[in-house]
């Protein structure tokens, strides 16, 4: 039975490609070439395709999990949810007799290639293998602390390998019971793609979850490479016999992965192994010296996209590696200003630099420009924070500096406005900008010389010249000098600043005294009179002696 042809969509490579309503959960070829294949379908489905379309399509009880191509017998066996595994022979185009297992489902199926032992991983924890030929069980496999098996691969010899759904990979002998490794992924993710790489050199064992994809060995479980994936990997295809590897995973593009120590590059991509043998003969990082790596789409700018496939392109990775000198020659008829544009850039470049030695100019807003100018000093952005806006543009913020209260609790405020950067002006809003632009701005260093003020402060005589008003400054000279003969100028000691005293000093005639004077006078002399000395009360007697003997 087949599908009527308007149901059918022609692909653009000759091969009729067919689409259902539902994904598909599995699928295999069942030819040496991709002209048979089958497909299990979320809907229960299972479609058989040809390189026309759909051939054919039929329903199996229960949801199917996996499918396994019993090749001997020509039997397609199904996995699905519950204790039975269908098999479907598609010489009779009968369904056959179920396998009726001990569990509640099975979640994979694998025939070994060499003995055609038919192995099925079940959600209870457990391994159960089949004799297709008599159609009986011939063992059962229980994995301690597993509940699902996700994962089972064999090699050519009697090897097993099962995967867990907590990220495990056990390798076992078929012929025993006990483990011979267990390899843990430590992510504790299902594993969903196991396969033996067997050579005279090493036993590899490659693995995949949906979180990494490691190869290590068989024996003693070291590690030889592994790849992390920023996208969760559904599955694993391996081109046996070489190092490509194939990832399909939850992003929009499929990955690729060539391993050369895992063997060579397959025969429809056998420039890989000449670019492998070239990086491992040069130390450098680049490849081709003289070649320059162009993409798709550069290609397409410089008109040269009708070369791909000759021998002026090398297809690499992503892209193409040309001639430098033919692509110079090309970009520079493409673009003949190019030249023209890459001076114009350094000129500016250049431009620029200088221009960080210049005065810089800066607009200080109408409302709290000192405070403005500060900032700007500091280099902080409060200007730029739109939280503060309105403190520069609307007056009801405006502070008054002036005021006693801001004077007393900002006192250093004014001795950091007098200090500016001698690159920097600031220019209110209100100026001019044509005032601005005209004035030099090449840098020059200012020295700033503090100038020490001499203030005066009194005159006790507001009768001399220093109380005088202006029209006394027309007298002469010589009379101003002679008003001044009864003053005398004294300098105070410098404390922080210098200031000039001017004080009269008042000459005493003689025998006229203050009473205060004459009176301290005759007290003084009184003192003198009365004075006693007391050097005789402290002079100490000595004794009289007579022939050593004291005596008085």
């Amino acid at each position: 039975t087949r599908l009527p042809r308007s149901l059918q969509r022609q692909g653009s490579s000759g091969i009729n490609a067919e689409y259902g309503d539902s994904e598909v959960v599995a699928f295999h070829v069942l030819s040496e070439d991709w002209k048979k294949i089958v497909l299990l379908q979320t809907d229960r489905y299972v479609e058989f395709q040809t390189q026309d379309g759909i051939y054919y399509r039929t329903r199996i009880p229960t949801f199917g999990r996996d499918l396994a191509y019993y090749s001997r017998a020509a039997e397609l066996v199904i996995g699905a949810t519950g204790p039975q595994v269908y098999r479907l022979n598609l010489c009779k185009g009968t369904f056959m007799s179920p396998l009726d297992t001990l569990s509640t489902g099975v979640n994979v199926t694998h025939i070994h290639p060499q003995h055609s032992l038919l192995m099925l991983g079940t959600d209870s924890g457990t391994v159960e293998c089949w004799d297709p030929r008599s159609r009986t069980r011939s063992a059962i496999l229980t994995l301690p602390e597993t509940k699902n098996i996700t994962a089972l691969q064999s090699n050519k010899m009697l090897g097993l390998g099962v995967g867990t759904e907590d990220g495990r990979v056990i390798i076992y002998d078929i012929r025993s019971t006990r483990p011979l490794i267990t390899k843990d992924h430590n992510y504790e993710k299902p594993i969903n793609s196991i396969f033996f790489h067997d050579t005279d050199a090493e036993n590899l064992v490659i693995s995949a979850c949906s979180r990494s994809f490691k190869i290590w060995q068989s024996a003693t479980g070291k590690p030889f490479t592994a790849i992390e994936s920023e996208e969760d990997i559904c599955d694993v295809a391996w081109y046996e016999g070489s190092g490509m590897f194939f990832f399909a995973n939850e992003g929009q593009k499929m990955k690729t992965y060539y391993i050369p120590a895992m063997g060579p590059a397959p025969k429809w991509c056998w420039f890989l192994d000449n670019l492998t043998e070239e990086l491992e003969e040069s130390t450098e990082n680049v490849v081709y010296d003289d070649y320059k790596f162009v993409t798709k789409e550069e290609l397409d700018a410089i008109g040269l996209a009708h070369l791909v496939g000759t021998s002026y392109l090398r297809a690499y990775m992503h892209g193409f590696f040309i001639d430098m000198k033919l692509y110079r020659e090309v970009k520079d008829i493409v673009n003949p200003f190019a030249f023209e544009e890459y001076k114009k850039g350094l000129v500016e470049k250049k431009m620029a630099s200088q221009m960080k030695d210049r005065i810089v100019v800066k607009k200080l807003p109408k409302v709290n420009k000192s405070l403005a100018k500060r900032d700007m000093m500091k280099g902080s952005k409060l200007m730029e924070d739109d939280r503060f806006g309105g403190l520069f543009t609307n007056p009801d913020f405006h502070v008054d500096e002036e005021s006693e209260q801001f004077k007393l609790i900002n006192p250093t405020v004014r001795k950091q406005d007098q200090k500016s950067s001698e690159f920097t002006r600031y220019v209110s809003e209100d100026d001019d900008e044509d005032e601005a632009e005209d004035e030099d701005l090449l840098p020059i260093k200012k020295m700033k010389k503090k100038k020490k003020e001499m203030k005066l402060i009194s005159c006790e005589n507001e009768s001399g010249i220093f109380a005088k008003k202006a029209s006394s400054l027309s007298v002469p000279l010589g009379e101003r000098l002679a008003l001044t003969s009864e003053h005398v100028m004294k300098l105070q000691p410098v404390t922080g600043s210098r200031e000039m005293h001017v004080e009269e000093e008042k000459e005493v005639k003689k025998g006229k005294r203050s009473r205060r004077e004459e009176e301290n006078m005759a007290h003084q002399s009184e003192r003198r009179q009365l004075g006693r000395s007391a050097s005789g009360l402290m002079r100490k007697q000595r004794g009289k002696f007579w022939r050593g003997r004291k005596v008085g």
